[in-house]
């Protein structure tokens, strides 16, 4: 979660400049430069701004949709508390943080930093009304500070995913919930032997890792 303002508002105007004729959007590109990675995600959700912005600001249901958060607490002032681990393991590693506001747009954009040792992140969301006026086109770009390596930052550690593929897995459970209510899930549902491919794909791809208390299986 580590922009500042100016730097969330040029990465925000970037992603915009993205948009291509006929409302299609090509990501930008992730990068690695100087310890930091910066992660950018893009999903076209059917709803309007305002309500995924209210979703998004609901900052107590965030475990619902993002993975490895336990809890987080509304301090008032644009700060929160945020716990991060499995919340299937209540003996498990939990990493604590505060993260504060830096932009607050209703509607329209949202950037964040955290401000614990340790936990260096940052992040801004925009909220922009899609082109051929279906839904909203929302960017998430993120950044994390990782010198002990692409895992080196504690939350991207306690999440075991790299701080890339936690933009995109963020972004795809926010629509999800945000479209159907619950995120959908494959859990139980019947199939063959995997092999050790389809098994190594499986744990590759994060599906053994807890799904957030919006899941479908869990509701």
């Amino acid at each position: 979660m580590m922009f500042s303002e100016q730097q969330g508002s040029n990465q925000a105007a970037t992603a915009v400049a993205g948009v291509q004729a006929g409302g299609h959007y090509v990501a930008l590109p992730t990068k690695t430069e100087d310890g930091e990675v910066v992660g950018h995600a893009v999903q076209t959700i059917r709803r309007e701004p305002e309500e995924l912005y209210r979703l998004w600001s609901d900052l107590e249901s965030i475990p619902r949709w993002q993975e490895f958060v336990v809890s987080v607490t509304d301090l008032g002032g644009g700060k929160s508390h945020w716990v991060m681990g499995d919340p299937d393991d209540e003996k498990g590693k939990r990493v604590e943080f505060d993260s504060v506001l830096e932009a607050d747009v209703p509607g329209q954009r949202i950037t964040w930093r955290s401000v614990t040792k340790g936990v260096d992140q940052s992040g801004t969301v925009t909220f922009a009304a899609a082109e051929n006026g279906r839904g909203t086109l929302v960017t998430l770009i993120q950044t994390s500070k990782v010198p002990g390596g692409s895992l080196g930052n504690a939350a991207a550690s306690v999440a075991k995913r790299s701080p890339k593929q936690i933009v995109i897995e963020d972004l795809r459970h926010f629509k999800e919930l945000a479209e159907s209510g619950e995120i959908p899930s494959v859990v139980d549902q019947p199939h063959g032997p995997r092999g050790a491919i389809g098994n190594f794909k499986r744990w590759a791809l994060g599906e053994t890792n807890p799904t957030p208390t919006g899941t479908s299986t869990r509701a």
